[in-house]
């Protein structure tokens, strides 16, 4: 892996693990908090997810272009950061003005929950493939711990794929832990994404050395 690619490598990783901070923190803090109640504190959370997901789409798309290898997981990695910026882009923009509407909206507020979580879902799913894809190319190159943690990336980013596509197939709250699944593979493949890069990095260093 090059210089280049190391960094943004290193860069995605961190801006995936902070996805997973914030995502636990909205469950903890805001799960059965109305949407007009919690909105400082949820409207501040999507914003911080916004920019995280916006860093890890531009990211990826240079690992993209300058990668000579992984290209499918940096091509997921940059699909599932677009979609998530509209997911976020959605909540931000219309849930409170729709919760505030009254309830004669509210079938138009369970419109927008559904969609928002449609593509919630399939966000989630896309980044179970780029887990799958990292964790099996850490698999293969790592040593004894990365091979380990390849082995729970790949296994993670399975289930995953499978609890979100059936969540967009069968709709909003129709498949338990399909959003933890794919958190729990964003965790994965941030930290698969993170050791490939040190790896290369130490090995660069060896070469370095032995010149």
């Amino acid at each position: 892996m090059p210089q280049p690619t190391r960094n943004i490598a290193i860069f995605v990783s961190i801006m995936l693990l902070l996805t997973v901070a914030t995502q636990s923190l909205y469950v903890a803090t805001l799960s059965g908090v109305g949407i007009v109640e919690g909105w400082p504190l949820r409207s501040t959370i999507w914003t911080i997810e916004l920019l995280l997901f916006t860093g890890i789409s531009l990211a990826s798309l240079v690992g993209l272009i300058r990668s000579s290898d992984m290209q499918w997981g940096w091509a997921a990695l940059l699909i599932s950061g677009l979609i998530n910026i509209l997911q976020s882009g959605i909540g931000l923009s219309m849930f409170l003005p729709a919760a505030k509407a009254g309830a004669e909206f509210a079938p138009l507020t369970g419109t927008l929950l559904a969609g928002s979580f449609l593509f919630y879902n399939l966000a989630k799913a896309i980044l179970g493939l780029a887990a799958l894809i990292f964790g099996l190319a850490l698999f293969r190159n790592g040593n004894a711990i990365g091979r380990a943690v390849g082995l729970i990336s790949m296994i993670a980013g399975a289930i995953a794929m499978a609890l979100n596509i059936a969540a967009v197939h069968l709709g909003l709250g129709s498949v338990p832990f399909s959003g933890a699944s794919g958190s729990v593979a964003t965790l994965f493949a941030g930290c698969a994404i993170w050791l490939a890069a040190s790896r290369s990095e130490r090995l660069s260093t060896r070469q370095d050395d032995w010149r």
